[in-house]
């Protein structure tokens, strides 16, 4: 799977995930992913096209989402929160082996 289409995968959990979670508390804190899987969705087009600076951004933005969906998510013993954290973390997991994966690729050359 290339970074593009995690960061599409991502992007998808998030934005649905946090509809949800608005349908079922009625909390507009929950567009808040919303807002983040918007960002890296439209990041992912120019990840595509292998924009470095956007798939920066796009990993910067997913550590941090990560982080803060953890905290948020043990803090509230909130299921749906703790699971868009696990998704995020695995993305950002995913980022950081392919861009060593291609440091490496680059070090041979």
């Amino acid at each position: 799977m290339k970074n593009f289409q995690v960061m599409i995968f991502n992007a998808a959990v998030l934005i649905a995930l946090g509809i949800y979670g608005y349908i079922i508390s009625g909390s507009p804190t929950s567009f808040i992913s919303v807002g983040v899987g918007a960002i890296l969705l439209i990041l992912a087009f120019p990840v595509k096209n292998e924009n470095h600076i956007a798939a920066h951004i796009g990993v910067g933005l997913t550590g941090l989402s990560t982080i803060t969906f953890f905290v948020t998510g043990i803090i509230r013993h909130n299921y749906i929160i703790i699971i868009m954290a696990v998704v995020t973390l695995i993305a950002f997991l995913f980022y950081i082996s392919d861009f060593m994966k291609r440091k490496k690729e680059r070090d041979r050359a």
